[in-house]
């Protein structure tokens, strides 16, 4: 392998290393895990107002579709109990979904940030809770979320669940899901309990029992027919009749009024019928709470989502969850200001407990030890004998509010304490960082790439410095990463020292204001690629800019004719259009989604015909036409199959929707059947993936598409012919996908392929819809796939259609660089510092702190920026596959 070549390859593997360092990094600063370990259990009272507590959790149930003029009619049980009982709003945390909802209620914690490697599905680490802590707990409902509470397999933890196909949300009566929870709670209570001998009922009639009923169908309808549809208000209102006759039932079975009932949910809904993210449709969620022990206020209370575990916990008597980070929402409370104030008193030991655990573990191990302001060893003592002087004295209102006041002053302490290290990391990491993209920048600029020179430094400064910084790590008993983190630094200061940059033959010839004007341009243009994070028509902009370009650049002015000036100005603008329409669009739109597959039909006519048919004519045998026609065949099921589907002649759980498996993979399957002409498999390529594309697409993705793939193609054009290859104007018909020597100049023209390489697949992102926010899916986008709630499918099936746009940029970009014989290991360096500009903006952009929505949005920013970096190689891998493999 050429050295110079060999050198950028390690470049692009040292690239990955780095980024997959600082997202790691992230997740310590900004989400490392809540759990603590070392705290003792407390128990919440003494003298509980209940013996036992009903847990309804109607999974995706929004506030906003309950609580509304409509309510008495919604929920005409829940409506009255509202008036006597006590209500309000829970408001969740992103991630909106069922596992980190139900850990927020039951745990009293906010997720573990480690679970979202497993999709949010399965325990990371064992964590007590509500379920493990009561005296027996019998839970009914969908596996996904029952069987996450019995890790040990306690043995006063009863589950049923159902089986997970039934979970479909093609089918019409999403309340068999609910049904069956009742079904099996009635039987429990009539079978089991009222029938029980002497020798077994004490663990049903004791005290500090919990009975769990997870109630999934409302979040099945949402997904399958959206909030406002017949379906979602019809699962709304078996759900209120279900809590209506569960009260009485348990009423019935105990006739001792010592029950509590409890009625929330672990997320919302968005209108297009998706959650994860940080809307208020999906982080506001109703709360009502009834029978023994509850205050009947009838006034609405708002809430934390994670001050529900220790309601729960101190209505049954039984110790709060460890980890728990709730706060008691007395008011919600009816017991003696005595007894309430003890309760209190127990949450905020609860709470001193794992402050204390932090606070003693970061001073001990510190070397710069800053103590939390307001909560040193002595204010801590003197206020724990304040708690205890007033309980003496009976001043339990002034007790109660100490109390709350000391917890609130714990909950800051406890996230200081957490994030101790968080500045010294932050600081580590960015300056590594910067001496990366500073590494990166000279491997670029200078022809002679980086090759390490032994005399550049000292190794011995190199090797004391290393030793220096790990021992410190040690001193302070850091975790493994943290190693990494201040060792990084030093380690790309050393390799910038050992950089050869004493050949400078391959800079670019070009005058200083060429330079500093094209500087000036890409920060702009970068800076718009940033801002279209948080609005989209920062894109609507930069294509307004893309769409001019072939005026403003001297190489493509001169070498593109007015003709394919225009059309490239046209697809531009039309293209610009699409930012600015709504985020998502759901409802399938009939005329629009007609109007894209005519455009895909023409382009398939101006391809096939007017391009395959005369430039290949004698290139090509006949049989190589075949794969075309089978993949246009395709093309057109898929759309009639849309369109059938639609309007119910086929139905949503029809064996039919089969047919779309095969649609999706025959006419991949085509493509090594054609020529590697670039123009040949670069159609092949296209509608290998459009009738995928038309399965999945209800709205105006089709018609971007076409446009998409138009606007791609004329770049094509216009950049084969700026690389002045004399009069051959057409070259791009007569080039295979084949090796080339590469040339390893570096011209301005190299950093505007790059720039726009990144601005459509930015465009990809975010030209119909926004990927840096989780609602933007929607999963009737795979119902001609699959109905039966499978999120892997689902998100598989997902993923490829956010990954076409990709695909057909990454297989245009490869054929410009096979018709140059472009370097692209040098390109994609350039990529690498345009995107990396834009990741250590949006390091400094996370937040953890602030409204739900800041904080979900702030960390898919950045995700979404670091993924992009880590996969783009591995996307032109891909187009590398596409266009040259051949059976």
């Amino acid at each position: 392998m050429d050295p110079k070549q060999n050198n950028k390859s390690k470049i692009i593997i040292l690239g990955l290393l780095v980024h997959i360092l600082l997202l790691l990094a992230v997740f310590d600063v900004y989400f490392s895990s809540p759990l603590d370990h070392g705290m003792t259990p407390l128990k919440s009272t003494d003298s509980p107002p209940a013996k036992r507590l009903v847990l309804f959790v109607a999974d995706g149930l929004r506030a906003e579709a309950v609580y509304q003029k409509e309510e008495d009619i919604r929920i005409p049980f829940l409506s009255q109990i509202k008036k006597t009982g006590s209500w309000g709003v829970a408001h969740t945390r992103v991630p909106t979904e069922s596992r980190p909802g139900h850990v927020a209620i039951l745990a009293g914690i906010y997720e573990d940030p480690s679970a979202i490697l497993k999709g949010w599905k399965v325990n990371p680490v064992y964590f007590n809770s509500v379920i493990s802590e009561s005296s027996n707990a019998w839970c009914w409902g969908s596996p996904d979320i029952i069987n996450l509470f019995n890790r040990d397999h306690s043995q006063t933890v009863h589950l049923y669940a159902y089986s997970s196909e039934i979970e479909d949300f093609g089918k019409n009566n999403t309340g068999l899901l609910d049904t069956w929870v009742y079904n099996k709670v009635e039987h429990f209570l009539k079978e089991k309990v009222e029938m029980c001998s002497d020798l077994n009922c004490d663990k049903y009639y004791g005290g500090g029992n919990l009975f769990f009923l997870h109630l999934l169908g409302i979040d099945t309808a949402g997904h399958g027919y959206k909030p406002h549809s017949k379906e979602y208000v019809s699962n709304i209102r078996l759900v209120d009749e279900i809590a209506r006759n569960i009260t009485e039932l348990f009423k019935t079975t105990f006739k001792d009024d010592s029950t509590a009932f409890v009625f929330t949910a672990d997320h919302g809904m968005t209108d297009w019928g998706s959650h994860g993210s940080g809307s208020g449709h999906e982080t506001e969620v109703p709360i009502i709470a009834w029978g023994a022990g509850i205050n009947k206020s009838g006034r609405r209370q708002d809430i934390n989502q994670i001050d529900v575990a220790p309601l729960l916990s101190s209505l049954i008597g039984i110790n709060i969850p460890i980890n728990s980070l709730g706060i008691l929402p007395s008011n919600y409370l009816d017991m003696q200001e005595s007894d309430l104030s003890k309760v209190l008193l127990s949450n905020t030991l609860q709470l001193l407990n794992t402050f204390n655990v932090k606070r003693l573990r970061t001073e001990s191990n510190a070397i710069l030890y800053i103590p939390f302001e307001g909560l040193t060893t002595h204010s801590i003592d003197t206020k724990l004998v304040d708690f205890g002087k007033l309980k003496n004295n009976q001043q339990y209102k002034k007790l109660m509010k100490e109390c709350m006041n000391f917890m609130h002053l714990l909950i800051q302490g406890i996230n200081y304490y957490h994030n101790y290290y968080q500045y010294p990391i932050l600081i580590s990491v960015s300056l590594g960082f910067l001496e990366w993209i500073v590494f990166l920048s000279v491997s670029v600029m200078f022809s002679n790439n980086p090759s390490t020179s032994p005399k550049a430094s000292s190794p011995s400064l190199f090797a004391v410095s290393i030793l220096i910084v790990i021992l410190l790590c040690f001193k302070q008993k850091f975790p493994i990463t943290y190693y990494l983190y201040f060792v990084f630094p030093v380690i790309m200061f050393f390799m910038i020292e050992n950089l050869n940059i004493r050949h400078v033959g391959g800079l670019p010839n070009v005058s200083l204001k060429q330079v500093i004007t094209n500087v000036i341009f890409y920060l702009i243009g970068i800076e718009l690629l940033a801002y279209g994070f948080f609005d989209r028509l920062a894109f609507t902009i930069l294509l307004l800019l893309v769409g001019i370009w072939t005026f403003l650049s001297d190489s493509l002015n001169r070498s593109t004719s007015n003709k394919e000036k225009c059309v490239w100005t046209a697809c531009s603008f039309i293209l610009a259009v699409f930012p600015s329409l709504p985020v998502m669009k759901t409802e399938f739109n009939v005329p629009v989604y007609v109007c894209g597959t005519l455009g895909w039909i023409l382009l398939f006519r101006e391809m096939y015909l007017n391009k395959i048919k005369i430039y290949y004519s004698g290139e090509i045998g006949t049989t190589q036409y075949k794969p075309f026609y089978i993949q246009f065949f395709c093309l057109i099921l898929a759309a009639i199959y849309v369109l059938l589907l639609e309007n119910k002649v086929i139905s949503n759980d029809s064996n039919i929707k089969y047919i779309s498996w095969l649609i999706l993979v025959i006419p991949i399957l085509m493509v090594p059947l054609t020529s590697t002409f670039i123009a040949v498999r670069l159609i092949a390529t296209f509608f290998a993936f459009a009738p995928f594309y038309l399965l999945v697409s209800p709205n105006y993705e089709v018609l971007f598409s076409v446009f998409y793939v138009a606007l791609l193609c004329t770049w094509l054009l216009i950049e084969s012919k700026s690389f002045q290859f004399g009069n051959v104007s057409n070259i791009v018909y007569y080039v295979k996908f084949e090796n080339y020597k590469s040339k390893n100049k570096i011209s301005p023209d190299i950093f505007r392929r790059a720039f726009l390489f990144m601005v459509f697949i930015f465009l990809g992102f975010f030209g119909t819809g926004n990927i840096a926010s989780l609602n933007s899916f929607d999963p009737m986008w795979v119902r001609a796939f699959l109905t039966v709630f499978s999120p892997f499918k689902m998100t598989g099936l997902i993923l490829l259609k956010l990954m076409v746009p990709f695909i057909f940029t990454c297989c245009i970009f490869r054929a410009i660089n096979s018709v140059g014989k472009e370097n692209v290991l040098n390109t994609f360096c350039i990529i690498l510092i345009f995107s990396d500009l834009m990741v250590l903006q949006f390091l400094y952009l996370i937040t953890n702190e602030g409204s739900w929505l800041e904080i979900g949005t702030s960390l898919s920013h950045f995700i979404i920026m670091e993924a992009f970096v880590t996969i783009l190689l591995l996307l032109y891998g891909l187009a590398h596959v596409l266009t040259t493999v051949t059976y």
